[in-house]
């Protein structure tokens, strides 16, 4: 009976340091998307590109609003 309480410590232990590990690494995935989001955002505004995008979705709403 003490040999399953300590393998059932044991088990809980290694799970819990296992949830640990992909928390952290799933912040870090996130922080990696948003940085790539924000340097396209960064080269479309740079490009002048963000004046043509612009018009554009104004005239796709006007069309549909319309």
């Amino acid at each position: 009976m003490q040999n399953l309480k300590l393998l059932k410590a044991i088990v809980e232990r290694k799970n819990r340091l296992r949830r640990g590990a992909d928390e952290g690494q799933t912040v870090f995935e996130y922080l990696g998307i948003i940085t790539i989001v924000a340097l396209i955002i960064a080269a479309i505004v740079a490009s002048g590109l963000a004046g043509n995008i612009s018009g554009a979705i104004t005239a796709v709403l006007t069309r549909i609003t319309t």
